[in-house]
């Protein structure tokens, strides 16, 4: 749907300066970033959040996190990311305001990529797997994996559902990123309470299909999430064929916009085997090679505390020595240089081992007193 017209000179006159921007960094070099520049790109993405775009402010989000890497120095720098993040940002600048000029509503919809939120009744949900992501200085981010246990409106029982979390960081504040799952949110919870192996019931939320055919819970101001039973009924979620994941590719038609992870799976290995480790192709990445079937993946970790506590789960799995005593193995799998990249995620003892998260005990103490200066 079109902004409505009040909006639209604002975004427009927006788009054409992010649009500058780009090809001002581009033609000139990273050297010549400015804080002009920087503004405009944070601008811009705070204007995508106004309204919703989605796409255009999550791309927005990476390039300006990887900008930020290269104005510091930071090892992790990737030009390779920034780079496509950067040229992506242009063609959504470019495409959205023609879509806007010429009033092409389909246009504008299908770049924004910002589908329709329903009503979800009550539903109690369990969470199967949560994805961590650390940016330093920046922000950490929270991918939580969940399964409804019943059907609830458009969501059916057993059906992907997923709710991410956000908490923003200044620079030089040093927190542990399990502990800011302790902080309460809106809705008066806080997120770790999905990670005690126990239902999980959700009220007055909305929801909206993703790129990979499921579904993304979203909470209000009215939402409430209140903790039930301990469940141990972790098996049925643990059948999974890549029949599904060939027919989406079969279907798929790539596009200048498409990112590798839109056709992510959610994936479970049983007969596998972990191999040793390997540099990535970014800085502090670690890559584990996994053979599961006929299957060859390969298992990233990123650097730093992003990677930590998954790196030495990952370690903890190689010591298994029998393939047919392996434990269940949950995470999200995508298709990058023609390689299948794994994410471990969870794995079942038969109770849910959630290996990006550390065992470490959290302060909260020391926490509280370091968010007070954020």
């Amino acid at each position: 749907m079109l902004p409505p017209p009040a909006d639209r000179p604002k975004l427009r006159t927006v788009l054409d300066q992010l649009a500058g921007a780009v090809e001002d960094l581009l033609l000139g070099g990273l050297t010549t970033a400015s804080e002009a520049t920087r503004q405009t790109l944070s601008g811009a993405m705070q204007e995508a959040a106004r309204l919703r775009l989605l796409r255009l402010g999550s791309t927005l989000r990476v390039a300006t996190e990887e900008l930020g890497r290269f104005t510091r120095r930071d090892e992790s720098f990737s030009r390779r990311r920034l780079t496509f993040f950067l040229s992506r940002a242009w063609v959504l600048a470019r495409a959205m305001a023609h879509a806007l000029q010429t009033g092409d509503e389909a246009e504008y919809d299908r770049l924004t990529w910002a589908p329709q939120a329903r009503p979800l009744p009550p539903v109690d949900v369990v969470c199967l797997g949560v994805a961590k992501k650390v940016a330093a200085g920046a922000f950490v981010a929270f991918d939580f994996r969940l399964r409804p246990l019943a059907d609830a409106g458009p969501v059916k029982a057993g059906q992907r559902l997923g709710w991410s979390v956000v908490f923003p960081i200044k620079p030089g504040v040093d927190i542990p990123p399990e502990g800011l799952l302790h902080l309460p949110q809106k809705q008066k919870f806080a997120p770790v309470v999905l990670l005690e192996r126990r239902t999980i019931r959700v009220e007055g939320a909305t929801v909206s299909g993703d790129e990979a055919g499921g579904w993304r819970l979203a909470l209000g101001e009215p939402s409430t999430v209140t903790p039930g039973q301990a469940f141990d009924g972790w098996e049925q979620f643990l059948d999974w064929s890549p029949a599904a994941g060939r027919e989406r590719i079969a279907g798929h038609t790539p596009g200048p916009l498409d990112l590798d992870t839109e056709l992510q799976e959610e994936v479970v290995l049983r007969d596998y085997e972990i191999g040793p480790p390997a540099g990535g192709d970014e800085p502090g990445q670690t890559v584990y090679p996994v053979t599961a079937g006929g299957l060859t993946l390969h298992a990233v970790v990123g650097g730093g505390a992003e990677g930590k506590a998954l790196g030495k789960g990952i370690d903890d799995l190689r010591k298994q020595k029998k393939r047919n005593a392996r434990l269940p193995l949950f995470g999200l799998m995508h298709y990058e240089r023609c390689r299948l990249v794994l994410q471990p995620l969870t794995a079942f003892r038969p109770e849910p081992d959630y290996l990006p998260i550390s065992k470490e005990n959290v302060n909260k103490a020391a926490l509280l007193k370091a968010m007070s200066f954020t």
